[in-house]
């Protein structure tokens, strides 16, 4: 049998290629480790000012707001004061800075301006209401979120009325024995009419958008105007005249 003996630095050299080599294997699980734990990148924070001017300062006190939405908190604080008086706002001041959240900006009848962070365009506005120390008047100015979202401003007149139906026209032709009106509805409502005039009174349906020919027969001709009146049951009507 034959036997091998290593030399002490022979033995010596084995051992620390062993040592490095499990050196190297922990070094690399280390950093894949830390490459696989590394934290997600987060998005960039995202400002919105509120900013608050005098338009009437005598009771009751009339207010102007601005915002502005930005990723640098000192440009919109900036941007909301030149909304504020691009609106009208004398003296305008940068109530309240939100960070990726809503804010509102309120006032009252004594131009108390007062502002508010929350976690909805909501929320922020009952603070901000909640701060002021009189009641009277209370009302937010102005609101939105750092994302973009706002409100319709809270004093928008109410949208204006629906425009009034239009009457329907009328054209008149002499027939033998007779007369013709020509009757068009323009409401776009179906509904039933009256045909009115001196001594004579004739009923109809007319449907939305389309012409009815009432025909007045027989007729004897007077060689005068006559004012007839045409009234529907949809609320408009229509006054013209025609010599027969």
């Amino acid at each position: 049998m034959t036997t091998t003996h290593l030399s002490r630095s022979c033995w010596r050299g084995h051992t620390i290629a062993a040592i490095l080599l499990t050196a190297t294997a922990t070094a690399t699980a280390t950093v894949v480790g830390a490459v696989s734990a590394a934290p997600p990148a987060h998005a960039a924070n995202q400002y919105i000012a509120l900013a608050l001017g005098y338009v009437n300062e005598n009771p009751p006190v009339t207010m102007a707001g601005g915002s502005a939405i930005s990723g640098n908190q000192d440009q919109a604080a900036q941007g909301a004061l030149t909304n504020c008086a691009n609106n009208g706002g004398g003296h305008c001041v940068t109530v309240v800075i939100g960070t990726n959240e809503c804010a509102a900006a309120a006032s009252n009848n004594y131009g108390e301006e007062v502002g508010a962070k929350g976690a909805s365009i909501a929320a922020a506005s009952s603070n901000a209401k909640a701060l002021l120390q009189n009641q009277t008047g209370a009302k937010v100015i102005v609101s939105g979120c750092a994302n973009g979202s706002t409100p319709p401003p809270p004093n928008d007149p109410p949208p204006p009325p629906p425009a009034p139906k239009q009457g329907p026209t009328v054209s008149f032709d002499n027939v033998v024995g007779g007369l013709v009106a020509h009757i068009t509805d323009r409401s776009g409502v179906s509904s039933q009419c009256t045909y009115a005039t001196d001594n004579y009174n004739r009923s109809f349906a007319l449907p939305a958008n389309a012409k009815y020919d009432l025909r007045i027969v027989p007729a004897v001709p007077r060689f005068r105007n006559w004012t007839v009146t045409i009234t529907c049951d949809n609320g408009t009507s229509t006054t013209a005249t025609t010599f027969f």
